[in-house]
């Protein structure tokens, strides 16, 4: 994704000892990326000596411009397809897809940087550093590298992103006056760039880089820059501004664009960000930092979570402590760390805006890998997974927008790809436009069942919050019953010769990224009636007619889902033991990334081992038969998946190697390059491991390996409305307290043993083990 780090001006050896809080608290010795973000601005602080630079994000700073991507010639294609499969004839189908039913252009568009701000320290040299230290404090979500010159002077610079003031705030003090010194100027690779200062202000505007579709986004970026002490003025070429002699400078970054929606890009950026900067201009330091940590930290805050006992191993630098020589069971607290980093990361890249992409809100690069999109066959659903169980949910109000604008599009999709005019649709990817035709190649992109997988999202969000009915009524019922309808639509009889049931089932269907094959020359992924495709409309069925029920509408609609559920093909089982892929046994499969047949496991809870232990075993067989992974996301979605098989030591087994194989220094997790979906997906193991709530019971200590033998959590969430703090040692519950938050009743297991909670709403009660 496009992480290439910045040429490091430093590597220094630790001349201080930092005291750190183990869970909230990640520090280095060396340069290395910290993110900052307020959800809609994100900015890498390298922590550089002489020469500081942060990457500037905003996250409607993309490529290309709103089309009609929609290939027509698909409705004419469908039948040869569906009948080349039925025939088993994959490489003709796929190619005839391929050829008649791919997006114009093929391409989506892609996230980009704004560009950099560089800060130039002249009276600084790197052999003159002693007593380096870079720290993050998650609870704060403030970054602070401080250093000391040959002539005992600490400098610091303290920065953070504001999200009350919408500003990125940089302080740069030293502990003797008149010492802070530097020159500012912006940096972009984008197109057309103009650079100019005038008295405290420096300014950048600039517009995407072309990638297939003429751009359309324009944005501006601007850091004003107060002093304490000193002066600030513009530098000799006009495209700098020099501080010298201050006490401490103050720099305030704003960044907006053009756009307004998908399909409106009226925005003025020199009026929102003048607004902006007039609203902070005469705000202090202090009261700008004061505002942002209370809103930060009444998000954060809202969770603890402690594993073991520290050890002298726990307060070394992050990176030492992700490579532990003695392995990852000498500091336990490290996976409590990564768990609270995933939780910041959100609160980062995901408010009131756009969601997490796939590198969250960070990225460098004008055409980075994978377009830094919303990959929506695994990703973006991962990005989600942790913000119900640990207590962040507002950071899903981007992807309920989201949702909402590719219903739009997607309407339009469904009628012109499809030839189905009931519902709407979307494919594996999407952006800004809100993209929602099948792109890269069929091979990838011929997959209409994304918008049911995020549909699983929208009905979590209900089951954590079950007196949210209006939600419901208003958004997640509509949205459901139009894409059912879609489904019921697209569904077709699998005929007698191929199928003797004559069940109804999607045609063409992936797994997700998984080959079958190659047939006549060609790699293939189409056939029909794949195990996920069948597991997420049986999700997605059941969850509708449980909100019609709960509205108490459509009647005859929810029968006529129920109906068509009885006709979906059952989870089959291949001549490995294992979940078929596919409708046909094309046994193919070894080791593989995507695990898309596991899905009735997890994110779904079709698959229970306390319900049906059958099916639980075959599903470790599949898991075993997929091999380790080798990069960041698939290791997280393995450990989620022996979490919710009740294996403990198999997902700690995952967690090591996602801390220790697929993490870069600064916790970023690895995909070949950065990519983020890893680092939300393994702070939900680490949720999954400890506390579950599926399938109308909440589990407690399900899957705890026997590292974590002691712990405690503070404010977790569950489904049925409640929150939980709970305590542990020697591997044994001590205590759970129950908060009930809306005023439901609740099945409690531990252990075999299950009790019956009920609590009105606010009402708390205190369960230990002599309660099971």
């Amino acid at each position: 994704m496009g992480f290439k780090p910045l040429k490091l001006a430093i590597a220094l050896t630790c001349l201080a000892h930092v005291q750190v809080q183990a869970a909230t608290t990640m520090w280095f010795n060396k340069t290395t990326i910290i993110p900052i973000g307020n959800g809609r601005l994100g900015a890498e602080v390298f922590g550089q000596v002489p020469n500081e630079v942060l990457v500037l994000n905003e996250d409607h700073i993309w490529s290309g411009s709103m089309n009609d991507p929609n290939n027509k010639n698909c409705p004419r294609a469908l039948p040869s397809v569906r009948e080349a499969i039925w025939n088993d004839d994959l490489a003709t189908a796929q190619n005839t897809v391929d050829a008649s039913c791919m997006a114009n252009p093929i391409s989506q568009q892609v996230f980009q940087t704004a560009g950099n701000l560089t800060l130039a320290f002249p009276s600084v040299t790197t052999s003159s550093i002693t007593a380096y230290n870079h720290t993050l404090d998650l609870a704060t979500a403030i970054a602070t590298t401080t250093y000391t010159t040959r002539d005992g002077v600490q400098f610091t610079r303290t920065s953070f992103a504001s999200h009350p003031d919408n500003v990125i705030v940089m302080k740069i003090s030293a502990n003797v006056t008149g010492k802070v010194g530097f020159e500012a100027k912006f940096t972009t690779p984008m197109d057309t760039p103009a650079f100019s200062a005038s008295g405290n202000s420096l300014t950048l505007t600039g517009r995407g880089v072309k990638h297939t579709l003429p751009v359309s986004i324009t944005f501006l970026a601007r850091a004003e820059i107060s002093v304490v002490g000193g002066s600030v003025q513009p530098g000799g070429n006009g495209d700098t501004l020099v501080v010298a002699g201050a006490n401490e400078a103050v720099i305030r970054i704003a960044i907006d664009t053009n756009y307004v929606r998908y399909n409106d890009i009226s925005g003025n950026p020199e009026a929102k960000v003048s607004g902006t900067l007039a609203a902070v201009r005469n705000k202090t330091w202090q009261e700008l930092r004061d505002a942002h940590v209370e809103d930060h930290s009444g998000l954060f805050g809202r969770v603890d979570i402690t594993l073991g006992t520290p050890t002298k191993s726990t307060y070394l630098p992050t990176d030492i402590r992700r490579t532990l020589p003695g392995g990852a069971d000498a500091d336990a607290d490290l996976f409590a760390l990564y768990a609270q980093y995933g939780r910041y990361l959100g609160i980062a890249s995901s408010r009131k805006t756009e969601p997490s992409n796939l590198q969250g809100i960070w990225n460098q690069e004008t055409n980075p890998e994978w377009g830094s999109k919303y990959t929506l066959n695994i990703n973006q659903q991962m990005n989600s997974w942790l913000s119900e169980p640990l207590n962040i949910a507002e950071t899903l109000d981007p992807l309920w927008n989201l949702i909402s604008e590719l219903a739009e599009r997607g309407k339009v999709t469904a009628l012109e790809e499809y030839n189905i005019t009931r519902g709407w649709i979307g494919h594996h990817n999407t952006g800004i436009w809100r993209d929602s035709a099948p792109i890269d190649a069929a091979y990838y992109g011929m997959w209409p069942m994304a918008p049911a997988w995020l549909m699983l999202n929208v009905y979590e969000h209900y089951k954590f919050e079950p007196d949210n009915v209006d939600w419901v009524k208003n958004f997640a019922y509509p949205l459901m019953k139009d894409l059912c309808e879609f489904y019921l639509d697209l569904l077709v009889v699998a005929p007698k010769n191929v199928e003797p049931q004559q069940y109804l089932v999607t045609n063409p269907s992936m797994s997700p990224e998984s080959g079958i094959g190659t047939y006549n020359g060609t790699q293939v992924s189409l056939s029909y009636g794949s195990t996920i495709d069948n597991s997420l409309l049986r999700d997605l069925f059941n969850h509708t007619v449980e909100f019609a029920t709960l509205l108490g509408v459509d009647g005859d609609f929810s029968a006529n889902l129920t109906s068509t559920m009885r006709r979906l093909m059952p989870i089959r089982i291949n001549s490995k033991g294992q979940i078929q892929e596919w409708g046909r046994d094309y046994n193919s499969k070894g080791s593989d990334a995507h695990i898309s047949n596991l899905y009735p496991l997890f994110p779904s809870a079709q698959i229970d081992p306390r319900l049906n232990t059958t099916l639980a075993q075959i599903a470790n067989v599949t898991l075993n038969g997929r091999g380790d992974s080798f990069n960041g996301w698939p290791t997280a979605w393995r450990a989620n998946c022996y979490a919710r098989l009740l294996d403990g030591e198999k997902a700690y087994y995952f967690m090591k190697r996602l801390l220790s194989l697929y993490s870069y220094d600064n916790l970023w997790s690895a995909n070949l390059v950065f990519q983020i979906d890893a680092n939300f997906g393994g702070a939900n193991a680490v949720a999954e491991m400890i506390l579950q709530s599926h399938n109308g019971e909440v589990h407690l200590l399900p899957a705890i390996p026997s590292a974590w033998a002691s712990g405690s959590v503070k404010g977790f969430r569950v489904r049925g409305g409640f929150t939980v703090d709970m305590t542990w040692s020697g591997g044994k519950l001590e205590n759970a307290v129950f908060k009930s938050t809306s005023g439901t009743a609740a099945n409690v297991r531990y252990k075999d043993k299950v009790v019956r909670l009920n609590l009105s709403k606010g009402g708390q009660t205190t369960l230990g083990i002599s309660d099971f």
